[in-house]
């Protein structure tokens, strides 16, 4: 990648892209050693942000189109996990909202699905644009961070930077436990009081 800049920068955008669509794809790995490469010089600061941001914002808009248009006869249904995480975005949508997309490149493992449920759930296009896009700005910043600042070496950087993630997964999980714990707690004060 070092040697080939534009093929560099196409590979980013691509994995950045597919990422989205098929979510075993290493497109954070992909960006964060572009946003690395960057820091020593070899690529384009400016060029890796634009094209892992564009990628990363065309792959989100795919996966809500796909969502849309297949609905859950799309093949990733086949299996009983992926059912099982689909139904669990569906009804975090059904509390939350689009907002929910704001943090959707932030929990690793289940944010393949969000914009596919959001597309499923055939959720308002404008609200997905904006939240997903959000996302995905301060995602790629991070990583712009990461791969700039973490350290002098690709193995450093990689590891700092995992703690990282699952650092910021924890706290938005807690976040997320928490507040669905009030929720239903006040829901139940309120049924207690209506009766």
């Amino acid at each position: 990648m070092a040697a080939h800049a534009w093929e560099a920068l196409v590979i980013v955008f691509l994995l950045a892209w597919l990422e989205y669509v098929f979510p075993p794809v290493p497109g954070d790995s992909t960006m964060l050693f572009g946003f690395f490469l960057a820091g020593s010089g070899a690529l384009s600061f400016p060029a890796v942000f634009l094209v892992a941001l564009s990628g990363s914002v065309l792959g989100a808009l795919t996966a809500y189109r796909l969502g849309t248009r297949l609905g859950r006869t799309y093949f990733f249904l086949k299996s009983a996990w992926a059912r099982e995480e689909l139904d669990k975005v569906e009804r975090w949508f059904g509390r939350f909202g689009p907002r929910l997309l704001a943090v959707n490149r932030f929990i690793p493992g289940v944010r393949g699905f969000f914009l596919y449920a959001a597309g499923i759930g055939r959720m308002e296009a404008r609200g997905v644009v904006i939240y997903s896009s959000l996302s995905n700005v301060l995602w790629v910043a991070v990583l712009a961070w990461g791969g700039t600042g973490l350290g002098s070496s690709w193995e450093e950087v990689r590891v700092v930077f995992r703690r990282y993630v699952w650092g910021i997964a924890v706290f938005l999980a807690v976040y997320l436990g928490l507040s669905i714990a009030r929720s239903r707690r006040r829901r139940r004060v309120g049924l207690r009081s209506s009766s």
